[in-house]
């Protein structure tokens, strides 16, 4: 015994349905509508006020002739003063040798990832290969 339905048999039924008669404060309600100008059967519509767009807009533009762009304009001599391996003959000896014992072990650990310090526990036969989720 199958307790399945036939295809042809749907819970949606394409009958209209008789509409429910109108209670009393329904009925006042749809004419309180009608009287301050909104139909009962349509939503009102909303009204957008883009107004604050052009004063926000006026409140970030800049002028040309006093931008000055911190990252475009950087010439090479500047890019080595900020370099720390360009000024690492200043740094006492001890600090030199971890500087570049920790620049030695920096390297992408996972696959196609970015570059990580590998700790001196990190078993470096695996290096590149494995992946972050197990």
């Amino acid at each position: 015994m199958t307790h399945l339905l036939p295809a042809y048999f749907t819970t949606s039924s394409t009958k209209k349905r008789k509409p429910k008669p109108q209670t009393k404060a329904a009925a006042e309600h749809a004419a309180w509508l009608l009287k301050m100008g909104v139909s009962p059967k349509k939503p009102a519509k909303k009204v957008v006020d883009k107004s604050w767009q052009k004063e926000y807009a006026a409140t970030l533009s800049v002028e040309r002739g006093k931008y000055e762009s911190s990252g475009l304009n950087i010439d090479q001599e500047s890019l080595a003063k900020r370099d720390i391996m360009s000024r690492l003959n200043r740094e006492p000896e001890h600090v030199q040798r971890a500087i570049l014992e920790k620049a030695s072990r920096v390297m992408p650990l996972f696959n196609k990832g970015g570059l990580q310090y590998a700790s001196p526990e990190t078993d470096m036969t695996t290096v590149g290969s494995k992946s972050r989720r197990g």
